[in-house]
């Protein structure tokens, strides 16, 4: 799954068929989530819509890390988070009419999907273009802690009704992801779509994807003391690379055991990112949490030491 900082429409409605560790569908559609994103002004540096807070007692060791590539690794030692500097070689050159139609598959998802809900939909172009897209549903809103607790129990997730006593819940947007396809089953499904799609008035084909809601994406809100955190949490079983427009920066961090990226953005808000693995399981969740800038580094640490239980 990738993402890029300074996406245009090809990278952000466009489904690349580069598996997770590109910017594909499971990118692709977090990035569609931005729907469900539509973060204040202190989060829209976020550059691309994941987000992570941490704070600074608790380290063990601190280094300093301005490379081309920033990652973090599983239990087992792979690398299933990277940050590096977009490079445009990295993307497909798509056609105005290839964009036009990933935003017209996008405008279809957000109209006949519900929360919950995933869909392949073909797009049939001029002749013999055309091209099969993966759409999910609106976000489902939850106003308190307690009901999204129930929805995603026994996921690994942790959601708190408040954070360091002083920051209360106050929503959260959750989505599925579709199971994945074969590239058997995507190939099947393009070749009867396509059909459908050219044989129909409409330009589309559309079917109904499994959805087993293993794997999501959420965004909680807190606010507490003129304050905001946003912690954002993604169950995954793939690689999720971020692009940025500029040569990124961390610094690592290691808390409890655990590798961290701490960030300080222009605006004084900050944020932080790590894994949580999963026992007994190919998947894995990673957190971003973000916080105002009137919220110290500590802090965020402590915060982000309460998500590595």
């Amino acid at each position: 799954m990738d993402h890029d900082s300074s996406q245009d429409l090809r990278t952000i409605f466009h489904n690349v068929k580069v598996p997770e560790a590109d910017v594909t569908k499971a990118v692709m559609n977090i990035l569609e989530d931005e729907k469900m994103n539509k973060r204040v002004t202190f989060y829209s540096k976020y550059k691309l819509s994941t987000l992570i807070v941490l704070a600074s007692l608790l380290l063990a060791s601190s280094a300093f890390a301005a490379t081309q590539l920033i990652t973090l690794t599983n239990n087992k030692g792979d690398v299933i988070y990277e940050e590096k500097k977009f490079e445009d070689s990295n993307f497909p050159d798509y056609t105005k009419e290839e964009q036009l139609r990933s935003l017209k598959a996008h405008g279809l998802g957000n109209d006949l999907l519900q929360p919950g809900q995933a869909a392949a939909i073909y797009m049939a172009g001029e002749n013999t273009e055309g091209e099969l897209y993966i759409r999910r549903g609106a976000a489902s809103g939850f106003s308190d802690a307690a009901t999204l607790r129930d929805e995603l129990k026994q996921s690994g997730a942790l959601i708190y009704d408040r954070l360091q006593d002083k920051y209360d819940f106050v929503t959260g947007a959750l989505t599925y992801n579709p199971d994945p396809l074969t590239d058997q089953k995507e190939a099947e499904l393009t070749e009867q779509l396509a059909q459908e799609a050219r044989d129909s008035k409409d330009g589309y084909a559309m079917r109904m994807l499994d959805v087993s809601k293993e794997g999501w994406s959420m965004i909680v809100t807190y606010k507490g003391e003129g304050q905001m955190i946003l912690v954002q949490p993604m169950k995954m079983n793939e690689k999720l690379t971020i692009h940025h427009s500029e040569e990124p920066s961390a610094e690592t961090i290691t808390v409890d055991g655990v590798e961290m990226l701490y960030s300080l953005y222009t605006s004084g808000s900050q944020g932080i990112r790590f894994i949580h693995n999963l026992p007994s399981s190919d998947f894995h969740i990673v957190y971003y949490i973000e916080a105002t800038k009137g919220v110290t580094k500590e802090e965020l640490l402590e915060i982000a030491k309460a998500y590595l239980q």
